[in-house]
């Protein structure tokens, strides 16, 4: 696919991962809020970068695609990716999922912590050379091999 037809993608979702994420990360504090609020309720935002990744439904209809997730390794180029950047501490988070075939509706997510990915260091299950596009490589990861503080949210996958 293109990049004109992934930003369409992207922004297509916007909203929806916009409140995915505030739905995990904005907390209300009871006791702030009855000694300091003014009105309403204090909620808190803390400051912080959330990578997002969302699969084609393709992807999804493999069930072992769904036990894993996937970060550009490298690239022909030579050029920093993702996995450089996650370890330079640019994105703290990533919310990785996949679509439905109509790409409506996230039929699955996971909200990973990269601080505990990159205190970890995991190894990937295995790498794989993109051959069709031949420009990179891709790191998998089995999602069970992590460690268990690596998720923070889970959607889709039988535990809500």
């Amino acid at each position: 696919m293109n990049y004109e037809y992934n930003i369409q993608l992207e922004r297509r979702y916007s909203k929806i991962i916009k409140a995915i994420l505030g739905n995990q990360f904005i907390t209300q504090n009871a006791i702030m809020d009855r000694q300091e609020g003014t009105d309403f309720a204090i909620l808190t935002v803390k400051p912080f970068k959330v990578g997002v990744r969302l699969r084609r439904y393709k992807y999804y209809q493999n069930p072992e695609y769904r036990k894993q997730f996937t970060i550009r390794w490298a690239l022909a180029s030579g050029k920093e990716t993702e996995i450089d950047k996650i370890r330079a501490g640019f994105v703290n988070y990533l919310l990785y999922g996949f679509v439905d075939e109509a790409e409506k509706i996230i039929l699955q997510y996971f909200i990973g912590n990269l601080f505990i990915f990159r205190q970890k260091e995991p190894k990937p299950y295995r790498i794989y050379s993109n051959k069709k596009k031949g420009d990179s490589d891709l790191a998998v990861y089995r999602i069970s091999d992590l460690d268990n503080s690596f998720i923070t949210k889970r959607y889709g996958w039988g535990t809500e």
